[in-house]
């Protein structure tokens, strides 16, 4: 039987057809699969950032609440009148009290503890969270706590430090909930005034494990999140029987589940994002990212590693619905391909074509071109699908970027006054250098610390704070041009970085500038406010060759200017 040319191109066109549907659905699947796997990468390296970002501010309020109860009078009457009845009475209740109203704001803290330096470390007040709710401990009940490591290394810290503890199992006796359950303590003196001796330390103990289920809580729905120790122990898993196996006497490490993070643990790099290979059927393929984080405070661990993973199969569960729109339009040009190849092959041809290309340039991050939209066809329905598709595609991809850009917003700014933070700084800081030392100039840095800040926090409330800081934010913005960066450090610090070679009269100038803009009286609420501010000044290269050299110059500078008054402004090494 013979066939004819119309039979033989009907068929060769419905060959090609099929393949150039094919290749386009393929190209299109690869490259929304690939945008997705890195998008998802990047997302879940800002969300572990962000989340590194919440537990320091976390552990940052914590330590505001203890230095609350350690300069409290009522901490040192309770420790020097500890035998004088009455009034040693009446100051361990009044702790109590503080203790209860703190532990009923914060759920995660599951003990609060008064403990004195002397009687081998005697819990002077307690109150613990036990199951029918807060616990007073008292009398005979009180225990000694003076051979706990936590006692010993708290009492040596100076006045306003804050002592955090390894994350362990809590194995201390006592009726509170915290007991066999994930935990870590922090820790402040108790000093009088003046006094080279601590007289005792308030100590809380946090709920880890509670803490971080609501830090996860705020996290898309299938994140999981992985915290671990300096030597790479696990301390947070979704799987809780691989945590603290060190506690067991059976060591469970993050390198041995994931060999990707040995060189976040070892210190070698900061971040890691990588996807696993789900070689163990108890563990599928997950994309992951991990990050080492420093421990600021005192500390018998040096630094933490954070982690945050997601399911493979839940990233690309969002391409499905790509998959199942490219498999229809294949079969529906498979089909028109079959009934219509032989008087309409040139028709078809051509626009098959033009779809196929657009596909391929779509695939490869170029624009699509043409599409033949206007066709009353299965061509113009099947241009229209992958249009469709293609708008949908991109539709996720600007939701997606959106959403990141948000994040590292988050990362890099102050949360209360929308300036730069820290890292931001830093950043900036560390390229106006390279940028002076390749092509000459300088750099001054002007290290801001606001005067009385903490007895105007503590006469009005820290709404009061908060509102001064925004206003004194606004002023720093309002007198700087917008190439240099303004940026707030924590509490009532603040950094002026000015990138560009600048005298040292006019850098002066600008420093009694900021001084008189920051001095004037603040209307609050129908009262006026009135700070001082203390500028330590740093510049490169004079006062250093490194970020970490001047912004500690700048620093000091600051401080010199304190001891020779507030309100001052000064050079480091006393240039004026």
């Amino acid at each position: 039987m013979k066939y004819g040319i119309a039979f033989k191109l009907g068929v060769l066109l419905a060959v090609v057809g099929v393949v150039a549907a094919g290749m386009s659905g393929f190209y299109a699947y690869q490259a929304s699969r690939d945008i997705l796997l890195k998008s998802a990468r990047q997302e879940l390296l800002t969300s572990t950032r962000v989340l590194a970002r919440r537990i320091t501010l976390s552990r940052e309020e914590i330590s505001r609440n203890l230095q609350v109860l350690a300069t409290h009078p009522a901490a040192l009457q309770a420790l020097r009148a500890a035998d004088a009845g009455p009034a040693a009475d009446q100051a361990a209740d009044q702790m109590a009290t503080l203790f209860a109203q703190l532990m009923r704001a914060n759920p995660s803290y599951f003990q609060l503890r008064l403990i004195a330096a002397s009687d081998y470390g005697l819990e002077r007040v307690r109150v613990d969270s036990a199951q029918s709710g807060l616990l007073r401990v008292s009398g005979d009940a009180l225990q000694e706590k003076g051979h706990f490591e936590y006692v010993a290394d708290t009492l040596k810290l100076d006045t306003g430090e804050t002592y955090l503890s390894r994350v362990s199992i809590n194995h201390e006796l006592g009726p509170n909930a915290g007991q066999e359950q994930p935990t870590l303590q922090l820790a402040m003196p108790v000093r009088a005034e003046g006094a080279d001796k601590a007289l005792g330390l308030i100590v809380v103990n946090i709920d880890l494990k509670g803490m971080f289920a609501l830090l996860q809580a705020d996290l898309p729905t299938g994140y999981q999140v992985f915290l671990v120790n300096g030597e790479g122990d696990i301390l947070i898993h979704p799987d809780a029987s691989k945590t603290f196996g060190f506690d067991r006497g059976q060591r469970a490490l993050i390198q041995d589940e994931m060999p990707q993070t040995a060189e976040v643990v070892s210190g070698k790099v900061n971040a890691a994002v990588f996807e696993t290979a789900g070689k163990d059927a108890d563990y599928p393929p997950r994309v992951a990212a991990f990050i080492g984080q420093p421990i600021k405070v005192r500390s018998n661990e040096s630094r933490m590693v954070l982690g945050v993973a997601q399911p493979l199969a839940d990233v690309l569960s969002r391409s499905q619905p790509l998959a199942q729109q490219l498999l229809q339009i294949v079969s529906l040009l498979c089909l028109l391909c079959l009934f219509l190849a032989v008087g309409l092959a040139r028709a078809i041809t051509r626009p098959i074509n033009a779809v196929s290309a657009a596909a391929q340039r779509f695939a490869e991050g170029q624009p699509s071109g043409p599409l033949p939209l206007a066709r009353k066809d299965e061509i113009g329905s099947l241009a229209r699908s992958f249009a469709r598709m293609q708008a949908q595609i991109t539709e996720q991809l600007a939701d997606l970027l959106h959403k990141q850009e948000a994040l590292e917003h988050l990362a890099q700014h102050d949360m209360l006054t929308g300036l730069p933070n820290r890292r931001l700084l830093e950043e900036r800081l560390d390229a106006a250098i390279a940028n002076a030392r390749r092509h000459g100039g300088g750099i001054s840095v002007l290290f801001i610390d606001l005067d009385r800040f903490k007895q105007l926090n503590d006469r009005y409330g820290h709404d009061a704070g908060d509102a001064v800081l925004k206003i004194i934010a606004g002023r720093l913005q309002g007198m700087m041009r917008e190439v240099d960066t303004v940026a707030r450090l924590g509490g009532d610090e603040f950094v002026v970085l000015l990138d560009t070679q600048t005298g040292e009269e006019h850098v002066l100038g600008i420093a009694d500038k900021l001084l008189n803009g920051l001095t004037a009286p603040i209307s609050y609420q129908g009262q006026e406010l009135s700070l001082g501010a203390s500028i330590g000044i740093g510049r490169y290269p004079q006062d250093g060759q490194t970020r970490i050299e001047i912004m500690a110059k700048a620093d000091k500078a600051m401080y010199e200017a304190k001891v020779v008054g507030q309100g001052g402004v000064r050079f480091y090494s006393g240039a004026q």
